[in-house]
C-alpha cells in the first residue's frame, strides 16, 4: 500500500515448528504483539544407557549407545522504544502534520498541538502517557467555519454518512448555505447553531457532548483558551493561511484523519491535484501570452492589496500571470495608496476586486475614480467573487482555479460560464 493510502499496522509473525518425540507436532503459529521478538534454538543430545543383556553363560553388562535429537524451542522477549515515525505524505501544506507510531496515528494541528489517534475499543499506547488522546472515528463534532463544513461536503462523496457525525456549527443561522441537505439540517435543528466564532454559546456546545470541535484561529482569539477551561477537545485548522490552493485543499486530509477516512480524502486529494496541475499545465504552452493582473480592493480610501508571497500572488504565479506586486514580500496583504496601485497596475489586464459585495465597477470607481485610468478597467476586465465562493469555491477547488484560468485566458476556455467570480459591468 502506498504512502498516503489508509495505514495498517505493522506486525511480526513467527512461525514456531515443534518436532515432537514419537511422530511429530504439527506448525503452530504465533502472532507476536510489537516489541517482542522469538528466538528458536535446536539442541541435538545424545543419551547412553546401560542395559543388563539377556542370560548368558557368564552375566555380563552391554553399554548402548542411543543418538536422540530433541529440538527445544527458545522464546526470549526483547522490548525496544517506539518505531521510527511514519510521515504520511502531505506535499502542499505547511500548517499540520501526520505521522504514524507503532500504528497510532499522532496529528499536528496548525498551533503546533499534537493528539494521539486511538482506534475506538482500543487502549491508548503506553508512550501516549500525558499527550492528548482522540479515539477515531469522532462520532459528534462542532464546525466552526464554512470552509469546515467544505471539507466535510466533499468528504461526503465518499462517505453519504459522515453528515450524521456534525451535530454543531458556529454561525449557522448566519450563512446563506449553499450545501442544500447541510442547509435543511441546520434549519431543522439536526445540526445546531452554536454562535458566532468569537463569541460561540459555550453551554450549548457542552450539551451537545461533542468528541472533537474544529476551530481556526487568528490574532486576539481568545476562544481556545476558553475551550482549554472546560476540558474541550479541539483541533485548530487554519488552512485559511497556507499559501496555494493544493496547500488550502489539502486539509481535507487533516478533517479526514479524525473520521478515518484517510484513504478517501488521499484519493479525493489527488484527483483536484491532478486537474489543478492539468490546467496549470495547460496556460503554461508556448506562444501564449500572460497577462499582467492586479488582485485589490479599496475602502474609504485606502487600498488593501495581495502581497506578493500571499495566497493571491503564488496562484496567479502557478498560472503564469505578471503580477503587479510580484516583487513585495508580504505573504498577506498590503495597506497601499492610489499613487503606488496606479505606478503598478495601470497597465493591468485583469483586475481581481476580491469581495462579493459590488455590483459594478461603478461601484469601485465612487470609492476612487481615478482607476477609470487602468486598463482592465477600460477594458471593462475586472471581477469580483461571487458569493458561492466561500463555500462552493473551496469544496470545489479545481473549479475555482479553472474559472480564474478562464478569466485569465479566454482564448483557452472559450464560453467557460464562471461559478465563483463575476465580470462587473459598467
Amino acid at each position: 500500500m502506498i504512502l498516503g493510502r489508509k495505514a495498517t499496522t505493522l506486525a511480526i509473525a513467527v512461525l514456531l515448528l515443534v518436532a515432537g518425540f514419537a511422530g511429530g507436532l504439527g506448525a503452530s503459529g504465533y502472532l507476536l504483539p510489537p516489541g517482542t521478538t522469538t528466538l528458536t534454538k535446536s539442541v541435538t543430545t545424545t543419551r547412553v544407557e546401560t542395559v543388563r543383556a539377556a542370560e548368558t553363560a557368564t552375566t555380563s553388562t552391554i553399554t548402548v549407545r542411543i543418538p536422540t535429537t530433541i529440538t527445544t524451542t527458545i522464546i526470549e522477549a526483547r522490548t525496544w522504544a517506539p518505531r521510527v515515525p511514519l510521515k504520511l505524505e502531505v506535499k502542499y501544506s505547511r500548517l499540520f502534520e501526520i505521522t504514524l507510531i507503532d500504528g497510532f496515528k499522532v496529528v499536528r494541528d496548525a498551533l503546533n498541538r499534537s493528539f494521539v489517534l486511538v482506534p475506538r475499543g482500543s487502549q491508548p499506547p503506553a508512550w501516549a502517557a500525558g499527550k492528548t488522546v482522540v479515539y477515531t472515528p469522532v462520532e459528534r463534532v462542532v464546525l466552526m467555519s464554512a470552509t469546515h463544513v467544505a471539507l466535510i461536503e466533499r468528504l461526503r462523496e465518499k462517505n453519504p454518512q459522515i453528515l450524521d457525525r456534525v451535530v454543531g456549527v458556529m454561525w449557522g443561522g448566519q450563512y446563506e448555505w449553499y450545501f442544500e441537505e447541510f442547509a435543511r439540517r441546520v434549519s431543522a435543528g439536526i445540526v445546531r447553531d452554536v454562535g458566532p466564532d468569537y463569541q460561540p454559546n459555550l453551554e450549548e456546545i457542552i450539551l451537545l457532548k461533542p468528541d472533537l470541535i474544529i476551530i481556526y484561529t487568528y490574532p486576539g482569539f481568545d476562544v481556545p483558551a476558553r475551550l482549554d477551561e472546560l476540558g474541550l477537545a479541539y483541533v485548530v485548522d487554519n488552512e485559511y493561511l497556507e499559501e496555494n490552493p493544493l496547500g488550502r485543499f489539502e486539509w481535507i486530509k487533516f478533517v479526514a484523519t479524525f473520521f478515518d477516512m484517510d484513504q478517501e480524502s488521499y484519493e479525493i486529494f489527488a484527483d483536484v491535484e491532478r486537474e489543478v496541475l492539468r490546467i496549470a499545465e495547460r496556460v503554461a504552452q508556448p506562444n501564449i501570452s500572460h497577462p499582467k493582473v492586479c488582485w485589490f480592493m479599496v475602502y474609504r480610501g485606502t487600498f488593501y492589496v495581495a502581497g506578493g508571497r500571499s495566497f493571491p500572488a503564488n496562484t496567479l504565479s502557478m498560472l503564469r500571470a505578471v503580477y503587479g506586486f510580484s516583487d513585495t514580500s508580504s505573504t498577506g496583504s498590503i495597506v497601499s495608496n492610489i499613487e503606488e496601485v496606479l505606478s503598478r497596475c495601470s497597465d493591468a489586464d485583469v483586475v481581481i476586486y476580491p469581495t462579493s459585495f459590488v455590483s459594478n465597477i461603478s461601484d469601485i470607481l465612487a470609492e476612487a475614480p481615478e482607476l477609470a485610468a487602468v486598463k482592465a478597467f477600460k477594458d471593462s476586465r475586472v471581477y469580483s467573487y461571487a458569493p458561492t465562493i466561500y463555500q462552493l469555491g473551496y469544496y470545489d477547488t479545481e473549479g475555482w482555479f479553472r474559472d480564474l484560468a478562464a478569466i485569465l485566458y479566454p482564448e483557452l476556455f472559450p464560453g467557460e460560464e464562471l461559478k465563483y467570480f463575476r465580470r462587473l459591468g459598467g
